[in-house]
């Protein structure tokens, strides 16, 4: 069953609803047909079973036990690339299932030093919920708006794994099958890299090292592959 995100809680839970315009247009462009079940997820827990009739009115019929996905609980916690490129790093995060996107202040970030405007957060929240949608999550991830500086940044996540993503050390698969983490923090550095001192800092504080690709990717591709590798390898290991 479809389901879809909710801003605001409709007044009653059953009976005739008519639905905010942007959800409705939503149900046109999926070509939706009457008496197809919905599911609506509400914005503080919990869903709603409604029955579509046209874009303009649906029934609802009480709460329901909303979907879930066994996620491993991951925070990307990550430099933040330049203009347009922020908005492919959420949709790709929230594909991968990342719990959490934390923007980061490394020495040599270039971008994502100051708090993003209200404008910008809205944008990525929205990209976070469209995409959600559109991959069959049910769960959104938190989108942060305050930069974190790094040497703050174990405090974030503090009973997670935390591992630095680095080309050239030895492959993040052999870190998942050393450790078999309950929760992660994956770190990812600006693309002029982590100074000796930031990787002297993270090394004092036991801040593993692993590596993707022998390629070098971009920001907006790291995080996001690496927390896919992460939530194959639990998925497998849960199946096996």
């Amino acid at each position: 069953m479809r389901f879809f995100f909710l801003d605001e809680e409709p007044p009653e839970l059953t009976g005739d609803w008519h639905p905010p315009a942007s959800l409705g247009h939503h149900l046109r462009a999926l070509r939706f047909r009457a008496g197809e079940e919905v599911l609506l997820l509400l914005p503080h827990g919990g869903a709603v079973r409604a029955t579509f009739h046209d874009p303009k009115r649906l029934e609802l019929h009480g709460l329901a036990e909303p979907p879930r996905l066994d996620l491993l609980p991951i925070t990307l916690a990550t430099a933040w690339p330049k203009g347009s490129r922020g908005d492919e790093l959420v949709v790709r995060a929230t594909e991968a299932g990342v719990e959490r996107i934390l923007p980061v202040v490394f020495e040599r970030s270039v971008s994502g030093r100051e708090p993003f405007r209200g404008s910008r957060l809205q944008r990525y929240r929205r990209l976070a919920r469209e995409t959600a949608q559109q991959c069959r999550r049910p769960t959104l991830p938190i989108v942060e708006g305050e930069p974190v500086p790094l040497r703050a940044v174990l405090d974030e996540a503090p009973l997670a794994h935390p591992i630095l993503l680095t080309p050239g050390a030895w492959p993040l698969q052999h870190e998942l099958d050393l450790k078999t983490p309950r929760e992660l923090l994956l770190l990812v550095g600006p693309e002029g890299g982590t100074t000796p001192d930031e990787e002297a800092w993270l090394a004092e504080r036991g801040v593993a090292r692993a590596g993707l690709l022998e390629t070098v990717l971009r920001i907006e591709a790291a995080g996001p592959l690496a927390a896919a590798l992460c939530q194959h390898d639990a998925l497998a290991r849960r199946s096996s």
